[in-house]
């Protein structure tokens, strides 16, 4: 076995940039994923029997359908259906912000779905609408139960943002294959993009817990 990190030193700022734009494709798609999916899953509970057959439809298709497959056609299908072409950086926000706003939507229903009923009537009792009904009262209650499947989320869609590199978005996982055929070594560039994966996931498991004790407190 022969190792030499040393030979990637010189590419280390293709690693910094690529690092940069995978922060980038995540952060937009985490946006989009939340206010979507707490949209969506608002909506669920509302007692109309066909908007909700409709978004199960929704959180049924994107949570089916292999990421991979979304991802292929958000880039390469949507030039022939629409006659636009997307960039590869919109295609990997759109397909992670969809996806992942289908998972957090059904983790937000069964927390809203798990505050005690009487909060519910307490509510209407005071003639409070729906609307403030939801956003102070029983959203900020599922939220205690729901940090961990949140931070979980936001942990996949960086993981799952590795996939972009499949479609050319010179991202983190781009880069070290760039690096690999470069320098025609497979393991330095890889274990360097797995830690840089790894330090990142820890971090936010950290603040994932911080969250949960102050929300707690």
């Amino acid at each position: 076995m022969s190792l030499n990190f040393a030979l990637i030193q010189p590419y280390l700022p293709m690693f910094w940039g690529g690092l940069a734009v995978t922060l980038q494709v995540t952060g937009c798609s985490l946006v989009l994923a939340f206010a979507l999916g707490f949209v969506v899953a608002v909506l669920k509970v509302l007692p109309c029997r066909p908007l909700r057959l409709a978004l199960d439809l929704y959180t049924s298709v994107f949570r089916g359908v292999p990421l991979i497959v979304l991802l292929f056609m958000a880039y390469f299908a949507t030039p022939q259906l629409t006659g636009y072409k997307i960039t590869m950086f919109a295609a990997g926000v759109l397909t992670l912000g969809l996806n992942g706003s289908a998972t957090i939507s059904e983790a937000v229903r069964g927390g809203i779905e798990g505050v005690d009923r009487g909060q519910y009537d307490a509510a209407k009792a005071l003639s409070v609408p729906y609307v403030p009904t939801m956003a102070h009262i029983i959203i900020p209650q599922a939220l205690r139960s729901l940090v961990p499947a949140l931070v979980n989320e936001v942990i996949t869609v960086l993981k799952s943002s590795a996939l972009v590199s499949v479609i050319g978005l010179m991202d983190l996982m781009r880069a070290a294959e760039s690096i690999q055929a470069f320098t025609y070594r497979a393991f330095e560039p890889f274990f360097v993009a797995a830690i840089i994966y790894y330090v990142i996931v820890m971090a936010l498991s950290a603040l994932g817990r911080l969250w949960e004790r102050a929300l707690r407190r």
